[in-house]
């Protein structure tokens, strides 16, 4: 029989609402979930959240991205007083047992909605794929609305764009706990007005994000093209908060003269302050990441699991750290050595499978990741770098098709004397470079014969 939903009460203890999910969980047969949340315990409500106990961070991050959609789907099906789920760090010893008193939670402040207490600019790696548009963003946060507003930053999904976003409210927050603070997506934000203009609610929403907003964070801005009426509050409210010297920091997957559908004013307004990009990391960069995140999350992690991961999840910051979260999890609860084996096991859902390559894959893969084209591949400029780059997608070309050197010689529009030579030529650098080993490793990963 399934479990009654609990009323919505002040008194009903956090205990209750935690026991009263669990055990729908197992009458609906979601044993596994049942079963690895089990292992939390509630510690109290906190705010409207579900304060759960986790023994160490790993397993805070593997909770939240597999089962907080499923949870918080839960509190409003079964009618339960919360209507989302935090989570705090606890020693398993100090984890109070199902019949022990719940613990008073210890409130350290309002942080504003919605900003992710782990984004911060201490959490972030800057390197040259991301060192302008972090330096804007911190310089906004020491000055808000008056350095570069707004702040627009473009780039690929999962490069640290939102990490960027969040790390600029918390700042903010940090030094002036009274600056109303308001983080969401444009789509969220589409939403909100929608909702507003049905119910009779614009000069509430208007208040929140014009008259009650000090900096305005929004995420994904290119969902705002072809949405007219959305674009047209939304530049009211853009040019209320510019105009009173409100901070205004957006992203986007592209430059504002892309987003199909984005009206000129809109375009221009973007264009204000300053637009700078995030590209995709460079190995060093993952390597770093991959070390300061397991530094911080107090993971020991051999420096060969290490280039292992970075060697395999390359264009994804997001995938990259999600990769680490995996082993930590992995590794907490399983007790299992932290192993470039344990790694493979672990990660054999998002590593590349075995392909067959052509000579044309290679010299794509060789050209975007040396930065030039597939035609000066193939063209006669000998400059230090672009021949480099040549010789590669050469060597590669031989050792991993079947094609003769004629044949690769005919894809380079060179004669094979100058292919067997390339092809020596690196051979005798990967004995002699590191540096040379590693992009080998790094393009065989990319073509997915790694």
């Amino acid at each position: 029989m399934n479990a009654l939903p609990l009323p919505i009460s002040q008194t009903v203890s956090a205990q209750e609402i935690w026991g009263n999910l669990l055990s729908h969980l197992r009458d609906e047969g979601a044993r596994y979930a049942a079963e690895t949340l089990g292992q939390l315990s509630a510690l109290g409500v906190r705010e409207g959240a579900l304060v759960l106990g986790v023994p160490n961070p790993f397993m805070r991050d593997w909770v939240d991205d597999h089962y907080r959609p499923l949870l918080e789907g839960l509190f409003g099906r079964l009618g339960l007083p919360v209507t989302n789920v935090t989570y705090e760090v606890v020693p398993v010893a100090t984890l109070p047992s199902p019949e022990a008193p719940t613990p008073a939670v210890k409130v350290s402040g309002a942080r504003p909605a919605r900003l992710n207490a782990r984004h911060t600019f201490d959490t972030f790696v800057v390197a040259d794929s991301n060192q302008l548009p972090a330096a804007a963003a911190r310089a906004v946060s020491e000055k808000p609305g008056r350095n570069y507003n707004p702040l627009f930053i473009y780039g690929g999904s999962g490069l640290g764009k939102t990490h960027l976003l969040h790390a600029v409210g918390n700042s903010i927050h940090a030094g002036d706990a009274s600056a109303r603070i308001v983080y969401l997506s444009s789509e969220e934000f589409t939403n909100q007005y929608v909702e507003a203009v049905r119910e009779g609610r614009m000069p509430d929403f208007r208040r929140k994000f014009r008259e009650a907003c000090d900096v305005l964070l929004v995420d994904d801005v290119q969902f705002l093209g072809r949405k007219e009426e959305t674009q047209k509050e939304f530049f009211y409210t853009f040019n209320s908060l510019h105009e009173m010297g409100k901070a205004i920091v957006l992203t986007s997957d592209t430059v504002p003269a892309e987003i199909p559908g984005l009206e000129d004013r809109l375009r221009s307004r973007f264009a204000m302050g300053l637009i700078t990009d995030i590209q995709e990391p460079s190995y060093e960069t993952r390597l770093a990441i991959l070390q300061k995140k397991a530094a911080v999350e107090g993971l020991k992690m051999p420096l060969e699991v290490a280039h292992f991961i970075a060697r395999h999840v390359q264009r994804n910051v997001r995938e990259l750290e999600g990769a680490l979260v995996k082993i930590g999890a992995v590794h907490s609860l399983t007790g299992q050595g932290i192993t470039e084996e344990l790694a493979a096991q672990v990660l054999k859902d998002v590593l590349p499978t075995r392909a067959v390559v052509d000579v044309d894959a290679i010299q794509r893969e060789c050209a975007r990741y040396f930065k030039v084209t597939v035609e000066e591949l193939r063209q006669d400029r000998r400059t230090k770098h672009l021949a480099h780059a040549r010789a590669m997608a050469m060597f590669l070309s031989r050792a991993l098709t079947r094609a003769s050197f004629p044949e690769i010689a005919g894809k380079f529009h060179k004669d094979h004397s100058t292919v067997i030579s390339a092809v020596r030529k690196v051979e005798k650098q990967r004995g002699d470079s590191a540096d040379v080993r590693r992009e080998l490793d790094e393009l065989t990963a990319r073509l997915g014969v790694g």
